[in-house]
Formats: structure tokens, C-alpha cells, sequence
């Protein structure tokens, strides 16, 4: 039956095409395959992907090919490169005009300017006609916004047949973003009561559009059994039928994902991961009753054999040169070497490295606690060495371009919140392949952590000691992590997500800042930036400290001998102690 309902049949009702994007962040020119700004290399070896100027051609292919077929955004086209740091949505609104797109929702990104960033792009969407879909986001109470007419619903004839569409924000918005006066409702029981009201209307077929992430998506299909299809967005999540797919993109379900519900009806989850390098495509069938009875489709790769549309080009032309001067600007100095060198956070603490987790550390560090007894509401922060890209010079202006090349991917920078267990299998993932030669990008740099490795043992047991700082406590101290204990971490989505081969945390906020956005105010904070080596990261190989050639200390003096022999005494002192720690531990299992 399941193999049957993947071919899509002709039926006496509806054949419903629906192409869709979300979390494009800002991706306006194409990318590399990972999202990060192409090279002139890259350019000219045809290995770019994605970019609105490809969206917009294959878009106007498949709706010439298929009368009445829908294009859909399901949020967070705001946020993420240079272009909308410099552009705002002033850049959003060009090019989402021109693309073709029928219907959108709403996502948290879209508020981080506050009402006055959102006000006008939601103007230019009703005079392009992309109707914005808001079931769940009142605006009512905010000034800017309560003359900006959003509809709850609308209903649509495609072919004869009456299609409704409803559309939701995560209702965290309101403390991921800053959308001013604007309330939120829960998105389920609004999409529920809108969904209702347009089955009382005679609506048989229902599409929802929500940024709500992956796992919420299926719960709202799964509770509300008028949707019949549901486009999602916000967890980046890729999702593929069958084989075929890049091999540096592993799907987390199939596309679409079919959620079965109580009353025997069935439901469709679609998402087409982010930043544009795929363009979402589903075909679904109904029957007279408005139900689905058949689908198939898959994301297409949107690599170079998918022409650049002129007339976006020439759009995107005419604002490159405001971009371009941006990048120039300088947001501080630094007094030291910034080190990337040879991959060099892959392999040993980095100074570099350092910066980039305590401006993750500081970014929530900084926010009043939730709990007055707690001075931070994170332990420490970390991310892996690979999302490190280039160095900083020393004695030297900071500027956008050295950002965006250090950091080019856009990631959030969101917490995850997991025992002690889990954040010590974190740290043995991070050197379970370490190798000189390969410099795997899961190796991680820290703050508000302490860790030694000895690379010399089985992998699995390298970590013998990993302290955090203590969060209830009066003076911030670093204590040695409990297995039973719960840690608040910052880091990046890419990490939660299971990038790099971590496991994909359950426990993690989303929609945070951008990664970039939250070094560059660190750095205009601290600038001029000194950053150090502080020995956060220990690396044995057995009895002796491991040795990067073109390390900074390549002959120790006396002085370091004598550090080095301290540390081989903490490191017998940890050792014994972490043994310790298993036998009892063994013996309450026992």
C-alpha cells in the first residue's frame, strides 16, 4: 500500500504541486554545497548550489509545467550573510518579490529587527501578492504593525477544488527574536481552531505553512486531521525518499513523512532543508472526499545544470556594491594572531577558537538568569574546530570580510541541555578519530570548560578529565562533571543537528543569533582583542603532551618542563580519580 501511495495516480479530485523553500537565510547569491560564500574556485569548477537567481528559473519551469501549482515559503528568509546584515530587509523584499511565490509564513527571523524591520517587508509581500498566511502572531497591541492586515486563513481554487491555507510562527518568537508588542498563540490549537472553521466552511483540503520546526510538525499534523499537508521549516531538517542524494547530507526522514492518524486518515510533512540549496517538490493526490490517496516528489538539488535567471541577477547586481563596501567595514583590532593555520583548531587549543566560545559563552552568560540563584544560565560553550575557516592577522584591523571568512555558514548559536553522560560522549567524539593528517572538524574548542585527552588510549576512554564551570554558585569555579548531573551548554545548531558526526541532541533551544553576529559584537565589547592559549584543552599522547609540528611551543624551556611535569602529575591525580569514579559507579549498577 505504502510503495502504491508514492506513485501518484490520477484521481477524480485534486492533483495538488507544491514547491516550497524555508530557512533561506539570506543565501542570495549561490553557495558551496555546505552553505558557505563561493570562491572564484569554486565559480569556475561548477561547484556552487543554490541562490535565489536558481530558485526563481526552476520555479517558473515547473509552474509552466504544472497549472496551478503552488510555491510556498515557510519562514526565516531573514538573517544569515552579509547581504542582510547590510541590506536588512530592504534585499529580502527585491528579491522574494520576483521570485514567485504564492504564499509564506512567518518565522522568528523575520522579527529580529522589531516591528520596524518587519513592517515594510510585509507591505512589499501584499503589493508583489505573496500573501503571508498569520494564524497564530497578534498584532494588535503593537503600533507598527496594527495596521498591517495579515489574513488567519485563505482559500484558494485550484482546478475546481477549494484548498484553505493556514499558517504559524513558533510562539518562542517572542523570546528568540524581538517582535516588540506582538503576542503569540500556540500554534497547534491555533492551526486546530483555523482549520475548523475552513472545514465548516466546506473546505476539504487543507495546507499548512509553519516554522515550528520538524518534531512539532508532526504533532500538528498528527492532532489536527484537517491538515492534509504540512510545509515546514525552522530545524533546517532534510528529508529525501530513496537514494540519490548528496553524500554530505544525510536525511533525518522521508519526504515526504507520512503521519498516521486515529481516524484512519493519513497526513504529509514536507521540509526541504535550508539556506536554498534545494527546492522542496511534492505532488498529492485527493480523492473527491478531500482525502490523500497517493504522492510522490523529493527536494531537487539545485547545483550548476539549473540556469541563474537573468533578470534576478541584474537585481542582485545592482545592491552587490553596497555589500561589497560593508565587508570593508571595521568592527575592531586585534594585538595577536588569530590562529587557523593548517587547520590548527582541529588539531590543540586555539586562540581563535577560544574567542569564538567566549563570545558563544558570554552572549547568554550575559542575559539575566532565569534563576536568581544562578549567575549564568549556561556551564561553558563549545563548537567544533571544522566551523573555524580562516585566520585573523595580527596587528590588525577586524574587519566584516575577516568575520564572514573565519565563520561563513550562519549558524545559530543555541544551548543544549543534557547530563553529564552525554557531555563527556560528546568530548570523546571529539578526538575518537584524531589524526595529525586528517584533521577531523569534530575536534572542540571551549570556554567555561577544562579537558584532558590522552589520544593513547582506546577510543571511546581518551577524555580522562573534563571539569565545567558551576552555574549555582556565588564564585564561578570549574568542577569536575557528574554523569548525573544536568549542564547547560551554548553551541551551534549545526552541532545539536548532529553535524560532524554528533549525535543530534534532544534537548536544544533553536532559532538563536547568528554565529557571526554574536562574534562581532563580542569583539567591538573587547577589542583590542589578546586572546590566548590557556590550556582549556590538553592533549596527551600517553605519558607526553602531544606535539603540533608548527606548534608555538616546539622546544620547551625549563620553565614549560616544569609546567609539562605538573600537568603529568594532574593527569596521574585525574586519572586515578576518574578510575575511581567508574569503579563506584560499576558497583551501583552491579
Amino acid at each position: 500500500l505504502f510503495l502504491c501511495a508514492r506513485c501518484l495516480t490520477e484521481g477524480a479530485g485534486l492533483n495538488l504541486t507544491v514547491m516550497h523553500t524555508n530557512d533561506v537565510h539570506a543565501h542570495i547569491e549561490e553557495s558551496t554545497k555546505y552553505g558557505a560564500m563561493c570562491s572564484d574556485r569554486d565559480k569556475e569548477n561548477k561547484t556552487c548550489v543554490g541562490g535565489v537567481a536558481r530558485i526563481t528559473t526552476k520555479v517558473r519551469e515547473l509552474k509552466a509545467r504544472y497549472p496551478g501549482a503552488l510555491f510556498i515559503n515557510a519562514g526565516d528568509f531573514f538573517q544569515g550573510t552579509s547581504w542582510y546584515t547590510v541590506l536588512k530587509q530592504v534585499i529580502i523584499s527585491a528579491v522574494m518579490s520576483k521570485m514567485g511565490y504564492d504564499y509564506a509564513c512567518l518565522g522568528n527571523h523575520e522579527f529580529d529587527d522589531g516591528p520596524a524591520g518587519l513592517a515594510p517587508f510585509l507591505l512589499a509581500m501584499q503589493e508583489a501578492n505573496v500573501t503571508v498566511v498569520n494564524t497564530n502572531a497578534n498584532f494588535s497591541k503593537e503600533p507598527l504593525l496594527r495596521n498591517v492586515s495579515l489574513p488567519t486563513s485563505v482559500k484558494v481554487k485550484i482546478n475546481d477544488t477549494l484548498v484553505g491555507i493556514v499558517g504559524a510562527v513558533l510562539p518562542e518568537t517572542r523570546v528568540l527574536s524581538k517582535p516588540g508588542l506582538v503576542e503569540f498563540d500556540d500554534d497547534l490549537g491555533s492551526i486546530k481552531r483555523e482549520a475548523e472553521k475552513l472545514e465548516e466552511e466546506g473546505v476539504k483540503i487543507i495546507v499548512a505553512i509553519t516554522h515550528s520546526g520538524y518534531p512539532r510538525d508532526l504533532e500538528i499534523v498528527k492532532e489536527v486531521p484537517q491538515v492534509d499537508l504540512l510545509v515546514g521549516g525552522h530545524t533546517n531538517t532534510f528529508l529525501y525518499h530513496g537514494g540519490g542524494y548528496p553524500r554530505e547530507n544525510t536525511p533525518e526522514g522521508d519526504y515526504p513523512t507520512l503521519v498516521n492518524r486515529s481516524d484512519g486518515s493519513v497526513g504529509l510533512v514536507v521540509q526541504d532543508y535550508w539556506f536554498g540549496k534545494f527546492l522542496g517538490f511534492v505532488q498529492v493526490s485527493f480523492d473527491e472526499s478531500g482525502k490523500v490517496v497517493s504522492w510522490t516528489g523529493n527536494p531537487i538539488l539545485l547545483n550548476s545544470s539549473v540556469e541563474e535567471d537573468k533578470e534576478m541577477l541584474n537585481i542582485i547586481a545592482c545592491y552587490k556594491d553596497n555589500v561589497t563596501r560593508a565587508i570593508a567595514e571595521v568592527i575592531g583590532y586585534s594585538k595577536v594572531l588569530l590562529e587557523q593555520a593548517d587547520n590548527i583548531c582541529r588539531l590543540r587549543e586555539c586562540n581563535l577558537g577560544n574567542l569564538i566560545a567566549d563570545a558563544y559563552f558570554a552572549y547568554y552568560a550575559d542575559m539575566e538568569s532565569s534563576d536568581p540563584e544562578l549567575w549564568s544560565d549556561v556551564n561553558g560553550a563549545l563548537l567544533n574546530g571544522g566551523a573555524i575557516r580562516a585566520p585573523i592577522p595580527q596587528m590588525a584591523n577586524i574587519t566584516m570580510g575577516h568575520i564572514l571568512a573565519t565563520m561563513p555558514f550562519g549558524q545559530s548559536v543555541v544551548i543544549m541541555t543534557l547530563n553529564g553522560s552525554e557531555l563527556r560522549e560528546m568530548f570523546e567524539h571529539s578526538v575518537k578519530e584524531y589524526s595529525y593528517e586528517k584533521k577531523k572538524g569534530q575536534f572542540l574548542q571551549v570556554s567555561g570548560i577544562r579537558v584532558t585527552y590522552n589520544v593513547n588510549l582506546t577510543a571511546g576512554c581518551r577524555v580522562v578529565s573534563l571539569q565545567v564551570l558551576c552555574r549555582r554558585c556565588k564564585v564561578p569555579r570549574y568542577e569536575n562533571v557528574d554523569d548525573g548531573e544536568t549542564y547547560r551548554i551554548a553551541t551551534t545548531d549545526y552541532v545539536t543537528r548532529g553535524g560532524d558526526g554528533y549525535k543530534k541532541a534532544t534537548n536544544a533551544t533553536s532559532g538563536g543569533p547568528t554565529d557571526y553576529t554574536v562574534l562581532v559584537d563580542y569583539i567591538k565589547k573587547m577589542t583590542p582583542v589578546k586572546s590566548s592559549i590557556e590550556g582549556r584543552i590538553t592533549v596527551l599522547n600517553g605519558a607526553k603532551r602531544v606535539t603540533i609540528p608548527g606548534d608555538i611551543v616546539t622546544n620547551p624551556s625549563p620553565r614549560q618542563e616544569v609546567t609539562l611535569s605538573a600537568r603529568l602529575l594532574s593527569y596521574y591525580t585525574e586519572l586515578r580519580n576518574y578510575a575511581h569514579d567508574i569503579f563506584h559507579r560499576a558497583r551501583r549498577l552491579i
